[in-house]
């Protein structure tokens, strides 16, 4: 630590005692606040709750005497905390909730609790008793996820050591399975019918085809769009979110490109089998065949 940071943050301590002392809880909190951010330690998480319980605040004076036993666990007034903090838990309890911490190594993930954003660790917040769904992610880092059942009398601290990712997931969409035609089985009979036309259909299927493959399209901007905006997202939240909207719209165009081209591929297939048996009484037979991608496509027949 600089020898500037230090000496600011002596300044605002000082300041934050006159304040205290003069009975201006809420810029004592703000300042020491100030000077902890400068130089983190012990007695200032003590100056914090202290202050935070003349303003009458319990979740604050709790979220602060908790954290200045982790920093300070054989201190010589560890006992009168930990009985302020049994206190304060008590006085949460009586208004149906308790206080939870969520930590993480290192810093700075984004705190998902029951599919909402509440914040980056280390996070502090009151919640109803029970059963939470606790989600943390960081760029460059996988995914963790725990239940915390939190007592109703009893705050709690959960953390997580997060895994760093070997490699970056690669965002380029894999290209669609291509429909391919295959062969029919042998028959012991032949048991093709003449055609008589099939109509608008091999027109209605190539067009729904079409369709298909220009919505692909459309998804595939909006995840390259997406992708954009989780690159240039400062926040981990913002960035969560992007990440997910490019991943939903990533998988929406594989879809419809995979129907589009089996679509295709079928109606061409249509296509070519009515305007055989059009051309003067041929026999043509059409058997569907599932391919790779879910489509179906085969054919055959005398012309």
């Amino acid at each position: 630590m600089s020898d500037a940071r230090r000496a600011q943050a002596k300044t605002r301590y000082e300041e934050g005692a006159a304040a205290y002392a003069a009975g201006r809880y809420k810029d004592a909190v703000d300042l020491f606040l100030a000077a902890d951010r400068l130089a983190p330690s012990a007695p200032l998480s003590f100056n914090i709750a202290r202050a935070y319980e003349k303003l009458g605040d319990d979740s604050g004076a709790l979220r602060w005497f908790r954290d200045y036993l982790r920093r300070a666990p054989s201190a010589a007034n560890t006992s009168d905390v930990q009985a302020s903090v049994e206190r304060l838990e008590d006085r949460l309890a009586k208004k149906g909730v308790q206080q939870l911490t969520v930590m993480s190594t290192p810093d700075g993930a984004t705190v998902v609790i029951d599919d909402r954003p509440v914040g980056v660790t280390p996070w502090t917040g009151d919640l109803l008793p029970g059963r939470h769904r606790v989600e943390l992610s960081m760029r460059g880092f996988d995914d963790s996820s725990l239940d915390v059942d939190l007592q109703p009398h009893r705050s709690q601290d959960v953390s997580a050591t997060l895994v760093a990712q070997s490699a970056t997931p690669d965002a380029t969409p894999a290209p669609a399975p291509a429909a391919t035609a295959a062969a029919p089985a042998p028959s012991p009979a032949d048991t093709s019918q003449p055609c008589g036309g099939l109509g608008i259909w091999p027109w209605v299927t190539l067009g729904a085809g079409g369709a298909a493959l220009g919505g692909a399209l459309v998804f595939e901007l909006l995840r390259a769009s997406s992708e954009s905006d989780a690159k240039g997202d400062q926040t981990q939240i913002g960035y969560k979110e992007s990440l997910d909207e490019m991943e939903s719209h990533q998988t929406t165009a594989r879809i419809l490109a995979g129907v589009g081209g089996a679509l295709v591929i079928a109606g061409g297939v249509l296509l070519v089998v009515d305007l055989g048996s059009s051309s003067g009484g041929q026999h043509a037979g059409l058997g569907l065949t599932p391919t790779p991608g879910g489509a179906f496509a085969s054919a055959s027949g005398s012309f």
